[in-house]
């Protein structure tokens, strides 16, 4: 099953209101998040289509007005071209995108609309109509992706600097390596899901550990049978000039910990890796925030077993000290949801917060919440 922020589910449309500074938009609000629409486009209780924030729509006739002016050469639209991103829309923000149901379904055009409902009210249609969820360039994975610790140029300003990369746009770069590792074990991918679709999963009054959201790329460590073995989100990296290696050696505590706690995974937030969130790292340095550690009591995993029973821990309980910032401990209440916005608490960081990180104390709950000014920001 899809996290919820990779869904594009069919909803009905709930109460319509004004738009206190345009005549021709209203707003209404979906599972949470609100969206400002046309005037007279929807009323209450039809069906719909909602598509979150960063989400990838096809390039198919029922979205030609998002992708329609961004054609290349080749007929192909740029996966950043056909993003959906939080706006401000004459001082309002809208949270992403909402369709006519029968404009991306058309195939229950014509049909009852309480029959419709009964059927597909709540069902996930991403996969369905081609929308995908967005990856930055930087966060893809690839067996030939070498992210330097400094951020890159968006061009080269040498000959040298050409040649390369016309060779690595050619895919010929590094066709006779490969960056990924190999390994025996199969730990966990680490994904959090947004507040917003698990409203109920923390309520009022409940102890709740808030730390800020670092914007870089995952990273996870660990040190099994004698080898530490340093990962990205999706793979476990063979040593060499990324940041995921490289935070690793300007940072001996990483190590340090890992063998102490050996089968226990680190997971962080490393970087940087994209222009404007340095967080204080000076040029060629890189940054290390933790915020989880994956503990498996029993067998270890491997491809052919999930192993024994999995917990997760807030790293600073476990006596590692590259945090990210603590901003809240406490009872859970609206107020919480304020910290989101802001600057970023890393000193030395001069960018946005990209929002906060939510955990119900003593248990397995961890949701995030992201700030409407870092995705505004983000999507320009």
């Amino acid at each position: 099953m899809a996290k919820a922020n990779h869904q594009a589910n069919v909803v009905r449309v709930g109460e319509i209101l004004p738009h206190p500074n345009a005549d021709k938009l209203e707003l209404t609000t979906v599972e949470g998040y609100q969206i400002v629409i046309g005037k007279g486009n929807f009323k209450t209780g039809d069906l719909a289509v909602y598509i979150q924030p960063d989400s990838v729509v096809p390039q198919t006739e029922a979205f030609r007005f998002i992708w329609n002016d961004h054609v290349g050469i080749d007929g192909v639209v740029p996966e950043k071209r056909r993003r959906i991103t939080v706006k401000r829309l004459r001082k309002e923000y809208s949270e992403g995108l909402l369709m006519p149901l029968n404009d991306v379904l058309p195939e229950y055009a014509g049909m009852h609309l309480d029959v419709v409902a009964q059927n597909i009210v709540g069902m996930d249609v991403a996969e369905r109509i081609g929308v995908t969820h967005y990856v930055p360039e930087f966060d893809k994975e690839s067996t030939t992706a070498d992210v330097m610790a400094a951020p890159r140029r968006r061009y080269p300003k040498t000959l040298r600097g050409w040649f390369w990369w016309t060779l690595t746009k050619l895919g010929l770069r590094f066709a006779h390596r490969s960056l990924a590792l190999d390994v025996a074990f199969n730990y966990p991918v680490y994904d959090v899901d947004a507040l917003k679709n698990h409203k109920t999963w923390i309520q009022p009054g409940d102890l709740v550990h808030v730390s800020e959201k670092i914007h870089g790329s995952n990273a996870r460590y660990v040190y099994v049978d004698g080898v530490q073995y340093c990962g990205s989100r999706e793979q476990w990296k063979k040593d060499g000039s990324n940041v995921w290696c490289n935070a690793f050696r300007q940072f001996p505590e990483i190590g340090v910990w890992c063998q102490a706690n050996p089968g226990k995974v680190l997971y962080g937030e490393v970087g940087p890796t994209q222009k404007g969130f340095r967080y204080g790292a000076g040029e060629g340095e890189t940054f290390f925030f933790a915020f989880d550690i994956y503990d498996l009591k029993g067998n270890p995993p491997t491809m052919g077993d999930p192993g024994g029973v999995r917990t997760w821990d807030w790293p600073g309980s476990q006596g590692f000290g590259l945090l990210a910032p603590t901003l809240y401990v406490g009872p859970f209440d609206d107020n919480v949801l304020m910290l989101a916005d802001g600057k970023s608490v890393v000193p030395g960081a001069t960018n946005v917060r990209e929002g906060i990180v939510v955990r119900k104390v003593h248990t397995n709950v961890t949701l995030k919440v992201v700030s409407n000014s870092f995705l505004e920001k983000d999507s320009q």
